[in-house]
């Protein structure tokens, strides 16, 4: 009887010490103040936290073919933190499976494992009551079983004692539907955003071990991404992730023959092309302001421009700089690869249009100012 009653006790504090916070606020998502508990999904400590690797490389590189040398993880708390903070659109229950998502989950996947980043936070859009925190990070615990992890660095936070949880991974609701760029900036500068430096992706990006440079980036540079695509040159572990999650469902993704599998290097082939911005979040928390990220419209009203608008990713880095006067703006995509989970037919949620000018200037550079000083990382 004491055994069974130490058992119901311990189960009982397990289930407490997890809790999502889930916010319904979404014009000033600081504001939002709702808990929602939910069952065990494992020991946070017990999975890929800053300085740990869950997959063992030689598996991976058993599996892949692939032997990529992995970076090693620094783990001295002297350094600044780095959070990675996307957004991806909540799946009502029993509605039509976009094939898309399960790469976009496999990348999230991929990030949570990857110990470089010490947070990552996922803003939810559309929540709807059979479609929100609880349902995605039930899922996402679940497809991690395809890798053969038990547990899982599971969630997040308390909005009370934000800045003490070790928990890696926080997912917010929100029920506006797809933010615009001003707010997706202004969520990575939020205090549910725990890190020194930000790295907002878009959540198709998968990163390999080349993202520990940015925990070394110079406050005064602000980073664009284009991604490196998927073809040959691909790190093992986000190659092992994608083909173990989304290859084993879907193994005509991964075929050979399957052409759509070579997707554009944009980092090599399209200078403009940004899928990720890395930068200080002190340097923009103060200064984000609406006005850069606003376009008139045919009628003369000024509104906000969203993501897969044409232009919309260069008009979003013009307008930081307008908030923020950065000494260069690096397109780093030859240091630190983003790799695109996008094999399936290609579909966007939302978008289209175009966004107008200003959004040219200052353009992303491959050969910035610092590359030249040598002080774009400080290393």
């Amino acid at each position: 009887m004491k055994t069974k009653l130490n058992l119901l006790t311990l189960f009982a504090v397990s289930a407490l010490m997890v809790v999502i916070w889930y916010g319904t606020k979404t014009t000033d998502l600081d504001d939002a103040q709702d808990t929602l508990p939910f069952g065990e999904f494992g020991d946070p400590k017990s999975v890929s936290l800053r300085g740990q690797r869950v997959l063992d490389p030689q598996k991976v590189a058993a599996f892949t073919g692939n032997n990529t040398v992995a970076t090693d993880v620094q783990t001295d708390a002297s350094h600044p933190k780095v959070s990675y903070v996307t957004s991806f659109w909540a799946q009502e229950r029993g509605s039509d499976v976009n094939p898309h998502r399960l790469e976009i989950r496999a990348s999230l996947l991929a990030n949570i494992l990857n110990p470089h980043f010490d947070q990552v936070v996922i803003f939810l859009d559309s929540v709807k009551e059979n479609a929100n925190c609880y349902h995605f990070l039930k899922g996402m615990k679940e497809l991690s079983h395809t890798l053969d992890i038990t547990s899982f660095p599971t969630t997040s936070v308390n909005h009370a004692d934000l800045l003490s949880r070790i928990d890696k991974v926080t997912c917010i609701g929100s029920t506006t539907g797809q933010p615009n760029y001003y707010q997706m900036f202004k969520n990575a500068v939020s205090n549910h955003v725990t890190g020194d430096i930000v790295v907002m992706a878009n959540a198709d990006q998968a990163f390999d071990d080349t993202i520990a440079l940015a925990r070394h980036l110079n406050p005064e540079i602000l980073i664009s991404l284009g991604t490196r695509g998927y073809s040959d040159l691909i790190s093992a572990v986000p190659d092992y992730i994608y083909k173990q999650v989304v290859g084993k469902a879907h193994p005509e993704y991964i075929n050979l023959s399957n052409e759509r599998r070579k997707t554009p290097d944009n980092c090599m082939t399209i200078r403009g092309s940004i899928d990720t911005w890395i930068f200080h979040k002190s340097k923009l928390k103060e200064t984000l302001r609406p006005e850069p990220f606003q376009r008139r419209n045919e009628v003369g009203e000024m509104e906000f421009f969203f993501m897969n608008e044409m232009q919309a990713e260069n008009a979003a880095t013009w307008a930081l700089n307008q908030c923020y006067q950065f000494e260069s703006v690096y397109h780093a995509c030859e240091k630190i690869h983003s790799w695109h989970f996008h094999l399936t037919p290609k579909t966007h949620h939302g978008g289209g249009g175009h966004v107008g000018q200003p959004w040219n200037h200052p353009h992303p550079s491959k050969t910035p100012k610092c590359l030249e000083e040598g002080n774009c990382f400080l290393v």
